[in-house]
């Protein structure tokens, strides 16, 4: 069984997805496991299916986040990396990343995303914002990882249920992380493992749209964080906060519609039953995976990984 699978999800840039699989190709371990999923339109030019990598075609109208549960259910791998097309690795990127997995009680990793556009690296998205999205440079205060810089036990994003495939492709990542702060998973970060990002991750929703989704998480996750599962819990700033920074003029027309489509998100409660369900479901899987888990012995943790704050223990079933 490799130890590492790495998924590439093609969408449609293909001078991206080449860039990347040659990356993926010339700093990888031959026993790392290559699964290239698309949509019907990669016609695998290079002879990749078979010995070099795994070639899975989705339906056509497939999203993002059912491209990704597509290619985890073919994977074989003990963790599971994101690679995004315009992804470009590091020789050696993933090694203090698996040791980690060796020797703490870990249930995913957030690697640096290096985007070559603004020049900075993120790390995650902020904890202290949530539910608000805001990305973070600091190793040390996110609640989980961008997509481009993931990586998952298998197990972990099996008990997760996935990503979620209800909601917008550009949010499948921040959901994961508020799903992850209200269960109080164990995240590490590799300061020193970077990936480069040269292209930007295409985004669908106009800045409204954004802004209601992320209301609509915000609502979610804020009523299910009070179930009985951990002592995380996701709080919504008071709406005329919101709505003064609306009438005070002193906002963007970009970022003024992304609060005005919080201001009416979070008021909409749709998201919030599925929300509940799939915190639930995750809880008692984890529940019966971290049972198994006793009964192996303990380890020492490794001085070079780094965690954010947070529970140092899950809360009892």
């Amino acid at each position: 069984m490799p130890r590492l699978s790495l998924i590439v999800p093609f969408q449609c840039d293909s001078q991206a997805l080449e860039n990347t699989l040659l990356s993926v190709l010339e700093v990888r371990s031959c026993d790392d496991e290559l699964i290239i999923v698309h949509r019907g339109q990669y016609q695998d030019p290079y002879g990749l299916g078979g010995d070099e990598a795994t070639v899975v075609e989705t339906a056509s109208a497939a999203t993002l986040a059912q491209q990704l549960n597509t290619a985890v259910e073919q994977a074989t791998g003990e963790v599971i990396q994101v690679v995004l097309p315009g992804t470009v690795l590091e020789p050696d990127w993933c090694n203090d990343a698996l040791g980690a997995f060796d020797q703490m009680d870990i249930d995913l990793i957030a690697l640096g995303v290096d985007d070559a556009k603004s020049g900075q690296v993120h790390y995650g998205f902020e904890s202290d914002s949530l539910p608000q999205r805001s990305f973070s440079t600091e190793a040390g205060k996110i609640a989980g990882p961008l997509l481009a810089g993931t990586m998952i036990r298998r197990s972990a994003i099996e008990c997760l249920g996935g990503w979620n495939t209800k909601i917008p492709s550009d949010l499948i990542d921040f959901e994961m992380s508020l799903l992850v702060k209200v269960l109080g998973l164990h995240v590490g970060v590799v300061q020193d493992a970077l990936v480069h990002c040269s292209e930007p991750r295409s985004m669908v929703l106009s800045h409204y749209e954004l802004g209601r989704s992320i209301g609509q998480l915000a609502c979610a996750f804020s009523e299910a964080s009070e179930l009985d599962i951990s002592d995380s819990t996701i709080t919504v700033e008071p709406l005329v906060k919101r709505l003064g920074q609306l009438a005070s003029g002193l906002v963007s027309p970009k970022l003024a519609a992304q609060r005005l489509g919080w201001v009416l998100g979070v008021r909409d409660r749709c998201w919030v039953k599925p929300i509940t369900s799939r915190i639930e479901n995750a809880y008692q899987a984890f529940t019966l995976l971290h049972e198994s888990w006793e009964q192996e012995p303990s380890v020492l943790a490794n001085p070079g990984i780094s965690t954010p704050d947070r529970q140092s223990t899950r809360k009892a079933a």
